[in-house]
């Protein structure tokens, strides 16, 4: 009877979960959590699992059950702070990430969000302050250099704005928005210098649509032609739709009718950029300028019209139906 018993006892034995095995499947997530309604990191996974699908009522309330179980891991405070930055709540974002530093001092990952949060907010001081405090901590720390990069830009020092890019480049040559702001920042200059930029971002990402939109208007500013209507062509073959896409159609007309002085070719780039988005007023336009060129007047009129339809007062359109007007 004793060695039943005890055989018993061994086959129901609870099953010990390696949470860590349950990362990312809601439905074992859930089971575990009903097999052990006790164990904090399952609350702690599930709601990960949910904030990450953008889920923020359902994180919330398991992140909530989480740190009611266990109120001593500095990582439920950081997803906490997460959840409350997603719902805009942001005192108690600041709250949940102080808890998290206390908890553990050493927790960049905390720090940094904070001083995210602080120039979210404006709080530059705060901001500098804090990011000084992960820097001292780890003097290695790109991110923390970027964020303090965009302080410096949006208190218009422009100096250290470019030496924390610099530096942020240094320490991590794959930070693609360093290279990005770098490129922004010589490209409003339109110094050639903005094309190093640019390119080192595209080895990063080389299906990046506004990298490549922002090299081939740059090309475009420094007049190299050739070169900017090869960029917008290897962005079309990337970008099948969107603003980006649309943008570089009505471009590549522009070129072709005012420097290029192809009219058919035009009307083909400005027709491709309507079928995107049929209100785009400035492809109308444009195509009702090469239509006009090349005696089309009645498609060129036509075109000019449908812009007033779409934009009441668009003075182009109303200069180019007079202009019209006195040829007729």
């Amino acid at each position: 009877m004793a060695a039943a018993l005890i055989c018993c006892c061994l086959s129901c034995k609870k099953k010990v979960i390696d949470p860590s095995e349950l990362t990312g499947d809601l439905a074992k997530l859930t089971e575990a959590i009903a097999a052990d309604s006790t164990n904090a990191e399952l609350y702690y996974l599930r709601a990960q699992y949910y904030y990450d699908n953008k889920l923020i009522e359902n994180a919330e309330k398991d992140i909530l059950r989480c740190v009611a179980l266990d109120n001593t891991q500095a990582k439920y405070y950081v997803l906490m702070s997460d959840v409350y930055f997603a719902k805009k709540e942001t005192d108690l974002t600041e709250e949940n990430l102080q808890k998290a530093i206390q908890l553990d001092g050493n927790m960049n990952d905390a720090r940094l969000k904070l001083a995210e949060l602080y120039y979210y907010e404006r709080m530059y001081d705060e901001c500098m302050k804090t990011i000084d405090e992960a820097s001292q901590k780890n003097p290695h720390n790109p991110t923390a250099y970027l964020i303090k990069a965009f302080c410096y830009k949006d208190l218009q020092d422009t100096a250290n704005y470019l030496r924390m890019l610099y530096l942020v480049k240094d320490q991590n040559p794959k930070e693609i928005k360093a290279h990005l702001e770098l490129g922004y920042f010589y490209q409003q200059k339109k110094s050639p210098e903005a094309i190093a930029h640019y390119q080192n971002a595209l080895i990063i990402d080389p299906n990046n649509e506004e990298i490549n939109y922002n090299l081939a208007l740059l090309y475009t500013d420094l007049g190299d032609i050739e070169k900017s209507k090869e960029q917008y062509n290897i962005l079309l073959s990337v970008a099948k739709e969107g603003d980006y896409a649309k943008n570089a159609l009505y471009n590549l007309g522009f070129i072709s009718a005012n420097i290029d002085g192809d009219y058919e070719q035009a009307i083909s780039y400005y027709t491709k950029a309507i079928e995107m988005d049929n209100l785009f007023t400035g492809a109308y336009y444009g195509r009702g300028e090469a239509y006009e060129q090349l005696g089309k007047y009645e498609e060129a009129r036509a075109d000019y019209e449908r812009c007033l339809k779409i934009t009441t007062n668009y003075e182009p359109a109303i200069a180019g139906l007079n202009a019209l007007d006195k040829k007729q």
